[in-house]
C-alpha cells in the first residue's frame, strides 16, 4: 500500500507536464472563462482545509490574467465551499493550472476532501 503514496502527485504533476488540455475545448472568439469549483472536505479537515483554501485565493489573485476569484461556503454546511474564478481567456486558466502554487494546493488538499475536486468551466457568450 505504501508503494502507491506518489501515484497521484506524480500522476497530476505529469498530465501538468504536457500541453494545456482545456485549450482544444473553447473557442478563444469569447474570451473569458468562468471556472466555478466545488471543494467538499471531511468535516474533520476544515480546520486545516479553510487555511489552505484562503492561501489558495491569494496567491492564485496575482496570477496573470485572473479578473476574480473568491472563495464562498455553503451556509450552513462549513465543510462545502465553493471557489469562482474568472479567467481572461483559456490561456490564463491553463497558465494558472501549471502554476507551482496550484499543483501544490491540489496535492496538499487531496487527503482532505470527501469527494472529488468538482472543476466546472464555463465561457461568457
Amino acid at each position: 500500500m505504501r508503494k502507491f503514496h506518489w501515484v497521484l502527485p506524480l500522476t497530476v504533476a505529469a498530465c501538468l507536464m504536457g500541453a494545456p488540455a482545456h485549450a482544444d475545448r473553447f473557442d478563444d472568439r469569447f474570451g473569458e472563462v468562468v471556472v466555478v469549483t466545488h471543494v467538499d472536505v471531511d468535516p474533520q479537515n476544515v480546520p486545516v482545509a479553510k487555511p489552505l483554501l484562503v492561501n489558495f485565493v491569494i496567491d492564485s489573485r496575482n496570477d496573470r490574467g485572473v479578473k476574480s476569484f473568491t472563495l464562498i461556503t455553503q451556509e450552513g454546511t462549513t465543510n462545502h465551499f465553493q471557489l469562482i474564478e474568472a479567467f481572461r481567456d483559456m490561456r490564463a486558466f491553463d497558465a494558472h493550472v501549471s502554476a507551482a502554487h496550484t499543483v501544490t494546493f491540489r496535492t496538499n488538499l487531496d487527503p482532505l476532501l470527501g469527494a472529488p475536486y468538482d472543476e466546472r468551466l464555463y465561457q461568457v457568450d
